[in-house]
Parts: C-alpha cells; sequence; structure tokens
C-alpha cells in the first residue's frame, strides 16, 4: 500500500494540475497588482486578528480573488484539494476494511 501512496503522490507532482499551479504561482510571483493585492489582504487580515476590523478584511479578500491569476490559483488548490479529501477517504475505507477482518 506505501508504493501505491508514493504512485499518487508522482501522478499529482506530475500532472497537469500541479504544472498550471506552479506556473500560475510564478505569475503571481512577478505580477506586481497581485503582490500589492496579496500584500493588503495580509496587512487587513493582521488588523482582523488583532482588532476584529472585519470590513477592511472582507474587501481586501474580495479584492485579492478578483485577480485572475490568484482566482485560478485558489480554484486549482480547492481541486487539489478536494482530489486530496477523496484520496483519504478511500484510504480509510480500505484501512478500515482490513483492520476490522479478523
Amino acid at each position: 500500500m506505501t508504493q501505491k501512496v508514493y504512485e499518487i503522490i508522482d501522478y499529482m507532482d506530475s500532472s497537469s494540475f500541479k504544472k498550471r499551479l506552479d506556473e500560475i504561482k510564478e505569475k503571481i510571483k512577478n505580477d506586481s497588482d497581485a503582490q500589492k493585492l496579496i500584500k493588503k489582504f495580509e496587512e487587513a487580515k493582521e488588523l482582523y486578528e488583532k482588532y476584529n476590523y472585519k470590513d477592511e478584511f472582507i474587501k481586501a479578500k474580495i479584492d485579492m480573488i478578483k485577480n485572475p491569476f490568484i482566482k485560478e490559483y485558489i480554484s486549482l488548490q480547492n481541486r487539489i484539494n478536494l482530489l486530496s479529501v477523496q484520496i483519504n477517504n478511500r484510504i480509510n475505507l480500505i484501512t478500515k476494511g482490513i483492520t476490522n477482518k479478523k
């Protein structure tokens, strides 16, 4: 079973999702507008956590998500996270079946 886990990891590392995610990360890194939005969001998040400034935090988050690179990055991350949850659920079903047999 360990071998299968490594095969899944290798598959995900070489997948088009991962490649596109890496491309988008590079575009975000090189896009000054995206960087400004991220910085503004991080500052608003800090103020929200310290002083509960909710409105500024929500506005900064909405503005950041409107950026096409960031929007695609978040979408890809969500898809990868969903895939990870599905894989974990299947592994749990398999291991539960194995551990329950006597």
